[in-house]
């Protein structure tokens, strides 16, 4: 009887953590495609500014992403607008051109509520 107790405590503790690695699996894949959009949004600023090299980087967002369009690319997709390529309540913003491109997370209720995210750490940082 002792036995058998074992092996479903055993199994319950293999379940548990499987149950807890799964969703800490989601969150680091939701956290490196962040970071890898980041990235290449950052890219792009980079590939602008060697095919414009006189030109100024625009001063606001939307001119900022519609300058930098026709470099963001996701596979072979062109990127339409940054709300369809962001996750679910994280807003992409495109910073001036040398600072790094930075990720909100808007979420009411979580825990990361206006928090901005940190690709140095593949994390959150903030309130």
């Amino acid at each position: 009887m002792v036995e058998v107790v074992a092996v479903l405590i055993l199994l319950f503790i293999l379940a548990a953590a499987g149950i807890w690695s799964f969703g800490n699996s989601r969150s680091v894949e939701i956290f490196g495609k962040i970071s890898q959009d980041l990235a290449r949004i950052d890219s792009a600023k980079s590939s602008w500014r060697t095919d414009h090299p006189e030109d100024a980087f625009p001063g606001d967002e939307p001119s900022r992403f519609a300058t930098l369009q026709s470099y963001l690319k996701s596979g072979l997709m062109q990127v339409d607008t940054l709300a369809n390529w962001q996750p679910a309540n994280v807003n992409y913003f495109i910073n001036g051109e040398l600072l790094l491109s930075m990720a909100t997370n808007n979420t009411a209720g979580s825990t990361n509520f206006g928090k901005g995210y940190d690709r140095s750490v593949n994390d959150w940082y903030g309130n």
